[in-house]
This record gives C-alpha cells, structure tokens and sequence, in this order.
C-alpha cells in the first residue's frame, strides 16, 4: 500500500511547494499545510475516483481549506499526460490577509468563481468554460467606490485566456493571458482611468489607452 507521504514527496520536489505533514493512503487522505511560496494555502483532503482508473485516468475528488482560499472540485490525470479540473468551485479572501497583517499587493479584495472544466498539457491549453467575480478597490479613487467585475475563460492559441469586464459599464475591462509556462500578460482598458489622465494632465486621446502588466501566476499566488 502507497502512504500518502509519498504524494507528498512529490508535490514537494515541485518547485516553491512545499507540505509539512501528511495522512491515510495515496487514494484517500490529507495533506496538511500546503505552502506556496512562503505562502500558506491550507489543508487539502483528496479521495479517488476508483472506476476512472479502467479510463486510463487517476480522477480525485480535492477539497482544500485555508483561511483565505478554500476549493473544491475534481483533479484528475490521464496516461497521455492530460490535466483536467472539473466541477470546481472557489473563493479567495485577500482581506482576511490583510486583517491578519499581510499587505494587499492588488487592488483585488476577493475572487470567487467555478471552473465548469479545465483541460491541459505541459505544452498547451486544450479547452476551458468557467466564470469569476472579483470585488476591486478604489485605492486610487479612480472609481469612486468599489467595483464588481465578471470574467470568463476560454483555450486559444494554446494559452488560456481570462476575459474580464466590469458589471460598471466602462470602468474596467480586459484580459490576461496565461502561457502553459505559467507567465502572464495583462492588458486592461478603463474610461474612468482615462477621464482622470484628462482631468490631470489636459490632454486628449483618440482611443482610450491600455494598462499592461505581466509576469509569473506563482509570484501571485504567493503575493496572496
């Protein structure tokens, strides 16, 4: 019988995870103090899906626990090297971390969403359908209040692609694309940032400017 601490020696050789102890067998147990980064993402039980094996697919039920993530959903892996997430629900507290004393990196207060199903390789984004909610602060004062924004995902090119649009007509709106590396591009577009660069500055546009940004998802998870 395969211990559990076996899955964790694995996920440990993961570059920036790290997992302090672990319980029960490799089809059913817990994973407990999951860290990305310096980063603590919480307790995870997992439990197998013993019929997809006849598939050529290891299928887990996942439920993690933390104080401000919490997932669950289905994670599975096929013999031709295929990820998927399914069936998947999430919410991320960024404000519970800054009550704790974490600072806020974004502008982002909280992140919830579901992943209807999410397929990859190392080398590719195959498919993709799910929706996220974002609740963004005003901390320019750009806005003037919170704001509310939608998003959905898609597979194209290879990469997966986050589109974003405020439920405020105008204020912000975008997308981030994810490379199967694990880096990404932002761009966003928001009348409200244009309107104060022309109040401030007295200039004119023909078109509304776009904000860029990029980087790497890990840095941002462990910026969480």
């Amino acid at each position: 019988m395969i211990p559990m601490r076996a899955v964790s020696s694995y996920l440990n050789d993961i570059e920036d995870v790290a997992i302090e102890k672990s319980s029960g067998k490799w089809w059913s147990g817990e994973l407990n103090n999951i860290y990305v980064g310096s980063n603590r993402i919480g307790t995870a039980n997992i439990s197998l899906h013993f019929l997809n094996i006849l598939t050529g697919k290891l299928d887990f039920s996942v439920q993690v626990s933390g104080q401000e993530i919490d997932f669950q959903g289905r994670i599975g892996k096929s013999i031709l090297g295929e990820t998927s997430i399914k069936e998947a629900k999430f919410n991320i507290d960024v404000i519970k971390a800054f009550n704790k004393g974490k600072a806020i990196p974004q502008p982002i207060s909280s992140l919830r969403g579901e992943i209807l199903h999410l397929r990859f390789k190392k080398t590719k984004c195959i498919s993709a359908e799910g929706s996220a909610t974002a609740e963004v602060m005003d901390v320019l004062g750009i806005f003037r209040r919170n704001i509310s924004v939608n998003s959905n995902i898609e597979c194209k090119d290879k990469n997966l692609i986050v589109g974003f649009d405020s439920q405020e007509e105008g204020a912000l709106s975008g997308e981030i694309i994810i490379t199967p590396d694990l880096n990404y591009e932002l761009t966003a577009k928001s009348e409200n940032i244009t309107s104060k660069i022309k109040e401030l500055t007295k200039l004119r546009f023909n078109q509304t400017p776009s904000i860029k940004s990029s980087g790497s998802i890990i840095d941002l998870i462990e910026a969480l």
